[in-house]
């Protein structure tokens, strides 16, 4: 009921992200896997070399990421919006004209980095940096447009390519971002400065009183860092920090951050080296890969759960408190994995694989307001996200070396297992007193 109370109080804003979040599929591996086949016909690259290119644009977009989007901080957020849009229309258009290597990467590095980067960041630091008490049930709205893309974007552009051809249905995607996306964007926050605000630093005394919460037309839906210039702030602000001039050095001189690098970078990592690599553990296992292929629709609705499910817990105890438990799922997902030679546990690994990455998907968004105050979560947010984007880069690569290197699958799995394991520890001991005190703000969930 939370959640539909919270869609009828601020939908505009909410749609916003899901926009954003569905929009990012054009720059996702999922979507454009679908083209590999037809880009490596067209111009003779082989399946390797594809892959090994892909990676290499992978980890550009992870180092650009940090740069770009922190700029979301100082840019009108309707106005950060579009531009990524453009950018992500254009990485369409020069993958349809691509007739060589080098425009091929500049278009692929186009859409990986303002669709699975930037348009992921616009989605959740938007919601993230707007919403105050119900963070939580925000951030797995907006986030339903990852499963929803993932459910019916394949289809789509499967008929397209076989309508069109591969670049033609690059065309479609690139008029349809610049024709339906940015006009929708530009209305579902036409008139709502609050959401489209420059987060300011507040300069608040330190014993200032708390203002009233202010709900308005929008309810709980009240910005925390901006208000109108006409109105109250409508939840406490942080307090002034010389921290301000320079982009997040308190956090990232952190044992906090140091110690929960490793849970940042584990699901990626992990979930990403099994998918690439799910034929050849199919094979080892002997198991029917189209079991792997049935499990993603499993997959995708658990992890729509683990979204749901993680914001009412996100509101009640808070970002941080959770965070050193997300990967415990998808830990015993992997031991059933290295377990079991019964094609009929491959639904329960992926089920708790899903869970884990929604949970995830909410959780890595939601902790960081809890971190930093309102003006550095765009940079925060983007650091991170390059951090998860390298991981998921390293993840087949590592894998490949492994399985090259003759070592047995239940000890690669199991040694993932351990992995994961180390980094839920040294993420619970950087909640111990003393590794970090966040900025004096008001958390969320106690709002």
């Amino acid at each position: 009921m939370a959640f539909f109370n919270l869609l009828r109080q601020a939908p505009r804003p909410l749609a916003f992200g899901a926009l954003h979040s569905f929009g990012s599929a054009f720059g996702q591996t999922f979507l454009i896997a679908l083209f590999v086949p037809f880009i490596s016909q067209s111009m003779g690259i082989n399946e390797t070399g594809f892959a090994n290119m892909y990676a290499a644009i992978t980890i550009a977009s992870a180092a650009a990421l940090p740069f770009i989007g922190r700029m979301i901080d100082r840019i009108d957020m309707l106005r950060y919006s579009l531009i990524v849009m453009i950018f992500l229309a254009a990485g369409c258009f020069v993958m349809s004209v691509a007739s060589n290597v080098i425009v091929l990467v500049g278009g692929l590095f186009m859409l990986r980095f303002a669709g699975q980067g930037l348009m992921s960041h616009v989605s959740m630091t938007s919601v993230a940096r707007y919403f105050d008490r119900n963070r939580g049930r925000a951030l797995a709205i907006a986030a339903f447009g990852f499963p929803m893309a993932e459910a019916i974007m394949p289809a789509i552009f499967l008929a397209l390519i076989a309508a069109l051809g591969w670049r033609g249905a690059y065309i479609a995607a690139g008029i349809t971002i610049l024709l339906v996306m940015m006009p929708l964007a530009a209305w579902l926050v036409h008139g709502n400065s609050n959401f489209r605000a420059i987060p300011a630093v507040a300069e608040l005394p330190p014993q200032t009183p708390e203002p009233a919460a202010k709900t308005g037309t929008q309810g709980n839906a009240a910005p925390q860092n901006r208000p109108d210039r006409h109105d109250q702030p409508a939840v406490s602000l942080p307090q002034q920090d010389d921290s301000r001039s320079q982009p997040h050095p308190r956090l990232f001189k952190s044992a906090y951050i140091w110690l929960s690098m490793p849970m940042i970078a584990g699901q990626p990592l992990v979930l990403t080296a099994l998918f690439f690599h799910q034929a050849v553990i199919a094979s080892q296992k002997g198991i029917e890969l189209g079991w792997f292929a049935a499990g993603f629709t499993l997959f995708a609705i658990t992890s729509v759960l683990g979204a749901f499910g993680s914001g009412p817990l996100i509101d009640k105890l808070g970002a941080r408190k959770l965070f050193p438990y997300h990967l415990i799922p998808l830990m015993i997902a992997v031991m059933v994995l290295a377990m079991t030679e019964k094609a009929q546990f491959i639904p329960v690994y992926m089920a708790l694989a899903g869970f884990t990455t929604g949970f995830a998907t909410t959780l890595r968004t939601a902790i960081v307001p809890e971190l930093v105050p309102m003006h550095e979560i765009g940079s925060i947010r983007s650091s991170l996200t390059a951090i998860m984007v390298l991981a998921s880069s390293a993840g087949p690569p590592i894998y490949g070396w492994l399985f090259a290197a003759h070592v047995n699958l239940p000890t690669i799995l199991m040694a993932s297992v351990a992995g994961m394991a180390i980094a839920t520890l040294l993420s619970w001991l950087a909640e111990r007193p003393g590794f970090y005190v966040p900025p004096h703000f008001r958390h969320p969930h106690t709002a």
